[in-house]
């Protein structure tokens, strides 16, 4: 405001001016009375505004500067309505200051905090992000420092509001400043978890170097189940241990499908033999964690059997031998043979000792079989065996017939005995010798109704230059011994 006489500014709430004294007027009523007071009364009212700074420039009261009563009453109404008026507007200055007050301490990081706090205690977890991230920011700028135990909270809250990647963050910060926080191990655990991300949760347990972190969630962990035995090639069959370090079960497969609860239940070892077998095992632990599934697969192919050495060569005769073989090492478990030229098998006649060679010319096929039933390489040899002796094979075959016709064994040279349907076969097919002597070897065979022959076991013997007849016995070395048959 400006004084109407001097022209300077009076400050706020000053009823005079502190320069020339002069009133201000606060009234825009017009009052009669008072007005014809001031004009009668100009004068002396002039000389009380003169007086109201004293000679040091202290302001004087309106008791000491106003002298008529009428006028004093006047301006001490004029004084309270200033007063009144500049307390309405301190007033309101307190209470726009009281406002922005308020507002400032809503917006301040406590504040913030608390009703991040609040809203998670709730469960109004959308509520506690946003708080929670308002709080990090204005902590941010102000150099304030959070709480784990609020950025746990916060971590919480984000996961619960699908933002696991996030929380996963944070955790991850949290657990670099405090590594052994078990809630903060607790609830990455559980996001891992909920997520599927079982790998990523063996890492994490694993590279905790505190043994109590370690001890306390190992249980989580689903790492595969070893194998005591690689996959690969193998010439003998095995047993396969299968093992894990964490409590849990293992399930497993041989069919190259991935296992699952429902598989096997790994109780015992594995038996792997020979072949193709495919192993595929499966951890699951206590919290129905399932580990990445491990395969293996074994090629057991047993080592073939070495090669007998068969004697004699393979030739022209016109002496018989005995056909003798021998094997290498202790893997053999027996050689079978055949003479008519076809491959023998596992159930092929057997070579024992030595065997008498067959008259004319034959093919021998030999195979070895070893202790594990593996088959080695077939041998072949080629005998011709023409004897010269007074009689033939046709004639040593004869003379036994007649011979047993004669002591009754027979009915008749066709070999039929009586009360017996079928009838004996006698086939002369291979020669021995036994000193100087050599001898027809006649087998003897019974042939039922179907035509079916099976050798008795019984064999005679033929002298080929005198057509004697005997008895041939087979040694145990497999040579053949002769008696006189009368």
């Amino acid at each position: 405001m400006v004084c109407s006489r001097c022209g300077k500014d009076i400050p706020s709430g000053l009823m005079f001016c502190p320069e020339c004294g002069q009133a201000v007027q606060m009234v825009p009523d017009y009052d009669l009375d008072i007005e014809e007071s001031i004009a009668v009364s100009s004068t002396e009212i002039q000389d009380s505004l003169d007086k109201l700074v004293d000679s040091n420039g202290n302001r004087r009261g309106i008791e000491d500067t106003v002298s008529f009563p009428a006028v004093r009453g006047k301006v001490r109404l004029f004084q309270n309505a200033a007063v009144l008026t500049l307390g309405a507007f301190i007033l309101v200055i307190i209470l726009l200051a009281g406002v922005l007050l308020v507002r400032r301490s809503g917006n301040s990081y406590d504040s913030m905090i608390d009703r991040a706090r609040t809203a998670y205690e709730d469960g109004d977890y959308k509520e506690a992000v946003s708080e929670y991230e308002k709080a990090l920011k204005t902590a941010k700028e102000k150099d304030e420092v959070i709480e784990l135990n609020d950025e746990i909270n916060l971590a919480d809250s984000l996961s619960r509001t699908g933002r696991s990647d996030d929380a996963y963050s944070l955790l991850h910060k949290v657990l670099e400043m405090d590594p052994q926080n078990i809630a903060a191990y607790e609830l990455i655990i559980s996001i891992l978890k909920d997520n599927g991300r079982y790998e990523e949760i063996n890492k994490l347990i694993a590279g905790s170097q505190d043994k109590d972190i370690y001890s306390r969630f190992a249980g989580f962990m689903t790492m595969p189940p070893d194998f005591d035995m690689a996959g690969g090639e193998y010439t003998e069959e095995f047993d396969l241990h299968l093992s894990t370090e964490n409590d849990g079960a293992i399930y497993y497969t041989l069919d190259g499908s991935k296992p699952d609860s429902s598989s096997e239940l790994y109780l015992e070892p594995l038996h792997i033999g020979e072949g193709e077998t495919v192993v595929t095992a499966v951890f699951i632990n206590g919290y129905d964690m399932a580990s990445p599934a491990v395969s293996m697969k074994y090629n057991v192919n047993f080592e073939a059997p070495p090669d007998p050495f068969i004697e004699p060569e393979s030739g022209n005769f016109s002496q018989p031998k005995y056909i003798t073989l021998a094997v290498s090492g202790n893997d053999i478990d027996k050689v079978t043979y055949t003479t008519d030229g076809t491959d023998p098998t596992e159930e092929s006649k057997v070579f024992e000792n030595m065997i008498p060679m067959m008259l004319g010319k034959n093919t021998y096929k030999f195979l070895s079989f070893s202790k594990k039933g593996v088959s080695g390489n077939v041998i072949e040899k080629e005998y011709n065996l023409n004897v010269q002796g007074l009689c033939t094979s046709a004639d040593a075959t004869n003379y036994v017939a007649a011979s047993l016709v004669a002591t009754g064994a027979l009915m008749d040279i066709y070999g039929n005995v009586p009360g017996i349907k079928g009838h004996y076969k006698y086939l002369c097919t291979k020669a021995a010798k036994e000193g100087s002597r050599t001898y027809y070897i006649v087998d003897e065979y019974f042939e039922d109704t179907d035509g079916v022959l099976t050798e008795t076991n019984t064999a005679y013997a033929v002298d080929v230059i005198s057509c004697m007849m005997y008895r041939a016995n087979i040694k145990p070395d497999g040579r053949y011994g002769f008696t006189l048959f009368y």
